[in-house]
């Protein structure tokens, strides 16, 4: 350092400004090296992107080197020979089938039980079709139906065959052929499933159970649109005390009748015989 700044004031004056400018750069240099010790150093990355000013062949790729070559012959996949060229000889299964063995699963039969329990203590049961949907949309539908006393359950048509084996829900296994939406719940709160179902569409009502019956859709639609089960019996007391007086009326009107022709035939059996007592005295008091 002390021989350039020597060399750059004994130099020549056409040579001083190169020196100096040689000299600018050691000393910044060195002021960097000093900032990387006192300060964290500042880690360049290992990968620079780089763009390739010519376009790239994909009709003719350039060769792979060689060891990228070893590596796709070593992993290239091997397949047998097709069925279409094997002879016939080969083919033939001489009527033995392999047949897949049904393992018994014990969490299969947990979840049976646990649809079956459902099936048993819910007296409104909806199947539902589910079309493609995301989760985001899906959770604010199951919350829903929970804060309203409506649980929505996601079963296979295995484990609701195994439910459902031997019992009078047997019929429901045609509307299964995969996993199926389940909602179950009590009949007044039919209602307030339309509402909340109206919403997503991506959810399809197909069928429902309410008390041990089966519905289609429209009635289910009918059924939660009927009035509420007190206004309903009200209304069938007051028909069939409506239907009780009207009887009474009947049956008492010609008793009442009969009493009113009675009365009205004393009332003039009176007025004649009082007629009757004074017509006599009338002569007596006239000389």
């Amino acid at each position: 350092m002390s021989f350039l700044l020597r060399f750059a004031n004994c130099s020549k004056e056409q040579y001083r400004p190169h020196w100096q400018a040689l000299l600018n750069r050691t000393l910044r240099i060195q002021n960097m090296s000093i900032a990387n010790k006192v300060l964290l150093p500042i880690q360049s990355p290992l990968l620079i992107a780089k763009r390739f000013r010519g376009k790239i062949n994909i009709q003719k790729p350039k060769k792979p080197h060689f060891e990228r070559q070893l590596l796709i012959d070593f992993s290239k996949p091997i397949y047998g020979i097709p069925k279409y060229k094997m002879p016939d000889a080969l083919l033939c299964d001489r009527g033995e089938k392999t047949r897949r063995k049904n393992i018994d699963n014990p969490f299969e039969r947990i979840l049976a039980n646990e649809c079956l329990n459902w099936f048993n203590t819910s007296k409104m049961v909806v199947f539902v079709h589910l079309n493609s949907i995301s989760m985001e949309d899906k959770t604010p539908i199951f919350a829903t139906l929970a804060k309203n006393n409506m649980h929505l359950r996601r079963y296979g048509k295995k484990i609701v065959s195994m439910a459902t084996k031997g019992t009078r829900y047997e019929a429901v296994n045609h509307l299964f052929t995969s996993h199926q939406e389940i909602i179950f719940g009590q009949p007044e709160n039919a209602a307030k499933m339309f509402q909340i179902l109206k919403k997503t569409p991506q959810m399809v009502i197909m069928a429902g159970i309410i008390q041990d019956r089966l519905m289609s859709k429209n009635e289910l639609l009918e059924f939660s649109q009927m009035a509420n089960i007190d206004a309903a019996r009200s209304q069938l007391c007051a028909v069939l005390d409506s239907a009780g007086s009207c009887l009474v009326r009947q049956l008492n009107q010609s008793q009442h009748t009969f009493v009113g022709y009675l009365e009205k035939h004393v009332e003039l059996q009176n007025n004649a015989s009082k007629e009757s007592q004074k017509s006599p005295s009338e002569p007596e008091s006239s000389p």
